[in-house]
């Protein structure tokens, strides 16, 4: 009995079986989890696109909206219906928008004149981590026509897509609980 005992640690049979066991199972999971990480750089890449988007329509209000500075609720809603739309109402629920701008007084010294933040969605927009515009006015410069340009700023933030595997990896911090993009830009 005890001759057979020790023989199962010291003959080779079945131990390729239980090699491939471990080495299978280590594939598979590495396998997932680099599926997971591909899913959220796809993901990122289309919030930055939907964000540029948005902000390529706030780069044009002049056209789009008359020649107010100041942008409405109800403009701010229709950007938010926009980005829905660009994301094909995958996360209508849980999409956030910002939208703050920045506007100057007609002088030499760059002094500030109206500023505005509005966010619009869930409440996700709570963790946006971008410094206010107001911290970035020095990017504002001087146009041909001695006024300062005003400036805007864009951030779209989503969650990241929910999975059992997903969720342990966020849990240790390998993955994001959201996925975010900002833009700022100077209105023509």
């Amino acid at each position: 009995m005890k001759k057979r005992f020790f023989s199962l640690f010291t003959e080779d049979k079945g131990s390729v079986l239980v090699e491939a066991a471990f080495i299978f199972t280590f594939l598979s999971i590495l396998t997932v989890g680099l599926l997971e990480y591909g899913t959220l750089l796809v993901l990122k890449s289309q919030v930055e696109r939907v964000n540029y988007s948005i902000a390529s329509v706030i780069r044009e209000r002049s056209e789009l909206y008359g020649k107010n500075d100041a942008f409405t609720s109800s403009e701010l809603k229709e950007l938010y219906e926009l980005s829905k739309v660009l994301t094909y109402h995958r996360y209508d629920k849980e999409l956030c928008i910002r939208v703050e701008s920045v506007h100057f007084k007609a002088q030499q010294k760059k002094v500030i004149s109206h500023q505005q933040s509005q966010d619009y969605g869930s409440s996700l927009c709570n963790k946006l981590n971008t410094a206010p515009i107001s911290k970035k006015i020095e990017f504002s410069p001087l146009s041909s026509r001695n006024r300062w340009l005003p400036m805007y700023q864009v951030s779209l933030i989503i969650p990241t897509p929910t999975s059992s595997f997903n969720n342990l990896l966020k849990k240790v911090d390998a993955l994001p609980e959201t996925v975010s993009a900002h833009a700022l830009l100077l209105v023509r």
